[in-house]
């Protein structure tokens, strides 16, 4: 849909490329927000306020450790977009298009986190295997930044762009059917998928917690 709307729709490709960042960041941000849910939150009784405040609290938390980390992750494709693209911030924002994707992976990641929380109340980081989704998440941009930073890109001139976002989508559609296999093509030794003697719950991009087998079993019924 991307590379089809940036090529048919006049769709921007720099702009499609810095939602891509956004969603990238915002994913590491519910996972930190969840971490720090498990390591913080208490069982003890407490009113709404107090839940929507230590709530808050590790939003807010979350956002500050993402930020620390967005500027090394966001620098390339910031230099490729504004340094080479002839690009402005105030074009950017002015696309309707752009500020309707903010909004729409906005509300998508206050979902996933609520949906990451109620799945921490039964099953560990672990068994979620967040450290993979995290490292799934880091690695896949990383790849792009790589890409952006050789001369290929360079080349492309303003279609630079339109190639990190093909990269991307490629990207995302492989760590999604095959995660296992781009972690050891990156150097990363995938988790087990056990934990406990029970198959371990996933949780994907969407922040949906499953199990396999109840996975499997509605698999066997279709």
């Amino acid at each position: 849909m991307p590379i089809g709307g940036v090529l048919f729709f006049h769709w921007s490709a720099p702009n499609l490329l810095i939602l891509y960042f956004v969603d990238t960041l915002l994913a590491m941000t519910v996972l930190f927000a969840g971490i720090m849910y498990h390591l913080f939150h208490t069982e003890q009784h407490i009113g709404l306020a107090d839940r929507i405040n230590n709530g808050a609290g590790y939003v807010f938390g979350a956002l500050f450790l993402t930020a620390v980390i967005a500027v090394p992750l966001g620098m390339p494709i910031a230099i490729l977009v504004f340094g080479t693209g002839g690009h402005s911030l105030g074009a950017i924002l002015d696309d309707n298009g752009f500020k309707i994707g903010l909004a729409l992976q906005a509300a998508a990641s206050l979902v996933s986190f609520r949906e990451l929380i109620v799945a921490l109340r039964k099953y560990t980081p672990d068994e979620l295997r967040l450290k993979r989704r995290f490292a799934i998440l880091f690695l896949r941009w990383f790849c792009v930044i790589a890409l952006s930073l050789t001369p290929i890109v360079h080349l492309f001139g303003r279609f630079g762009a339109l190639l990190l976002v093909v990269a991307y989508a490629g990207l995302t559609i492989f760590t999604e059917v095959n995660p296992t296999r781009f972690l050891a093509m990156m150097g990363e030794k995938d988790d087990a998928p056990v934990a406990g003697g029970k198959p371990a719950p996933l949780f994907d991009s969407t922040g949906v917690a499953r199990s396999r087998d109840r996975h499997r079993r509605r698999h066997k019924r279709k």
